[in-house]
């Protein structure tokens, strides 16, 4: 029988029999999970042939229509798979979602941006079976586009429809791993040029050594440094105008993270078990307390994401972020409480679950949410009477 703490985060039947809702369960408590605390560290790391497993599955094309070789589900039955398996292995998950943007952009380069501001380019269609079924995986360098100030790269238009690139990306995950990754640059126009290319290091273009990350040490996450490096037209998938980019930008990252979610589903889901099988009954109670908390937001942000347009309600989509966010921390901190001196073992998952809370805090992170995060810590919702 589901515990109470299962059954307020019960995924609706329809969401829970879908097949790749079932393939991210198997493949997250048989291969991934028994993996995590190694996957988390740079010595051991995300196993590539983990990454192709979730290919093979059709975890890489959730969305992507059946005739690209997807399962093409629906926003919810997306999230439920992003749950899954970042609560399986939240660095094996990190490497797999950079591919989603890039799976997006082949498919519809203009998706979501107002009429006139795109130019979609010949690697849309070059890359667009590969990409989509996951044959070829894909990493991103695109955080810097959010930064301020100068363009981290600087894009020079080559008279041919391609580009030379110069500056650095602080951010790309996967280096190593994935077969390509999508750099993103602007250029003097200001608009940005977003292509694929392959994800080694060749003339013009150098990945730096593992960065030294508190968690998620294992995803290869590097600097990349770009000096003149030619991008022909070929690989370019889409060029925006700046300001369009920044308008969908703040769109998509007003949203709950499924991924944050799975966590503290997670979280929850062991605090319950903790209480009861070391007959701590304040630990059982309030797992139970949190879920019932969690859950109705849980079920909000998921309404805002599959029923309301995506440009609508954006001031509670922030704030059910920050507030969610608030509430992952806080369950993870309890779960080191209820598990005493042993949550600090590297053995044990509670440390790096507690890790794992603070990166879901910047991921994504624009000005708005981290706003959100703040106010909510600022005023946490308490429970009333101790438990």
């Amino acid at each position: 029988m589901p515990t109470p703490v299962e059954e307020l985060f019960a995924a609706p039947p329809e969401v829970a029999g879908h097949p790749a809702v079932r393939a991210a369960a198997r493949i997250g408590a048989e291969l991934l999970e028994p993996h995590a605390s190694r996957a988390d560290e740079p010595e051991h790391g995300v196993r590539r042939d983990h990454l192709r497993a979730l290919a093979e599955a059709g975890l890489y094309s959730v969305r992507v229509p059946p005739d690209l070789g997807g399962y093409g589900a629906g926003e919810r039955v997306a999230a439920e798979v992003v749950e899954l398996l970042a609560a399986s292995c939240a660095a094996t998950w990190f490497v797999l979602t950079q591919h989603d943007t890039a799976s997006g952009l082949v498919r519809d380069p203009a998706a979501g941006y107002p009429p006139g501001s795109t130019r979609a380019g010949a690697g849309a269609e070059r890359f667009r079976e590969p990409v989509s079924s996951g044959a070829a995986l894909t990493g991103i360098a695109i955080a810097h586009l959010r930064r301020p100030g100068p363009p981290a790269i600087r894009a020079e238009p080559d008279g041919r429809g391609g580009y030379r690139l110069t500056g650095r990306a602080d951010w790309c995950t996967g280096w190593g791993l994935v077969d390509l990754v999508l750099v993103a640059s602007a250029t003097p126009d200001e608009r940005f040029v977003l292509a694929l290319v392959p994800a080694t290091d060749q003339p013009g273009l150098r990945g730096g050594d593992p960065l030294p990350l508190a968690v998620m040490g294992g995803t290869r996450t590097v600097a990349l440094a770009l000096d003149g490096f030619p991008v022909v037209a070929e690989d370019v998938l889409v060029d925006v105008a700046a300001s369009a980019w920044a308008e969908v930008d703040a769109r998509r990252t007003a949203n709950v993270r499924p991924a944050s979610l799975g966590l503290l589903r997670r979280v929850l889901v062991e605090l319950e078990a903790v209480g009861v099988r070391r007959d701590r009954p304040a630990a059982t109670r309030l797992a139970v307390r949190l879920a019932e908390r969690a859950a109705p937001l849980r079920s909000r942000a998921y309404r805002l994401l599959t029923e309301v347009p995506a440009g609508e309600a954006l001031a509670e989509r922030v704030e059910l972020r920050g507030r969610l966010a608030e509430l992952t921390v806080r369950a993870t901190q309890a779960l080191i409480a209820a598990r005493a001196g042993s949550a600090l073992l590297l053995a044990n998952p509670e440390q790096r679950w507690a890790r794992e809370a603070s990166f879901h805090l910047i991921q994504a992170q624009p000005e708005t949410v981290r706003s959100a995060q703040l106010i909510a810590f600022e005023h946490p919702e308490w429970f009333g009477s101790p438990v």
